[in-house]
């Protein structure tokens, strides 16, 4: 009885152990920007300082989709470059210190929230259509061309203390 008391017992603090370390629903959706789970092409450039992107994000309903989207763009430039599709876009990211996402992550945290900073820097383009791929039951893939702000969101990065200014290294 006491081998059997003693089993039960180390299967509920393993039990509790692994839950205590499981991200919450929210904590995910939150991070949904960090996992790299996107696709992003260069759709062309503008005289502003704009890059015309084709960027693909997953949601649980197509607008769901579509705003995630608009985050993994803003993302992309910042942390990925663009290096597929059509000449013109910047191929290197903004921030290429590796690590700079954690050390500053107090700040990318704020930037990225919901509804945050970083919607000043993306806008949509062209109809407003989207690609829509439903993945399975609950799940879609949206495809959205949106224009970001590529100068914008640098001076933004420079002010911030994030990445060194333009021409400060001479």
């Amino acid at each position: 009885m006491a081998k059997k008391f003693g089993f039960i017992t180390i299967v509920l603090l393993l039990m509790i152990s692994v839950a205590g370390f499981a991200q919450s629903r929210k904590e995910k959706k939150m991070a949904g920007f960090v996992m790299g789970n996107y696709e992003v092409e260069c759709m062309g450039t503008g005289m502003d300082g704009t890059q015309l992107i084709k960027v693909w994000g997953y949601g649980n309903k197509p607008e769901d989709a579509a705003y995630q989207a608009k985050k993994n763009a803003v993302h992309a430039i910042i942390f990925k470059g663009i290096t597929g599709g059509k000449p013109g876009c910047m191929t290197r990211p903004l921030v290429t210190k590796p690590g700079a996402e954690v050390q500053h992550a107090d700040y990318f945290n704020t930037f990225f929230t919901n509804g945050g900073h970083y919607l000043d820097f993306v806008s949509q383009s062209g109809d407003g259509s989207l690609e829509r791929i439903k993945v399975d039951k609950r799940q879609y893939k949206v495809g959205v061309i949106v224009a970001v702000k590529h100068a914008a969101l640098r001076q933004e990065l420079e002010t911030a203390g994030i990445i060194p200014k333009l021409g400060g290294g001479f």
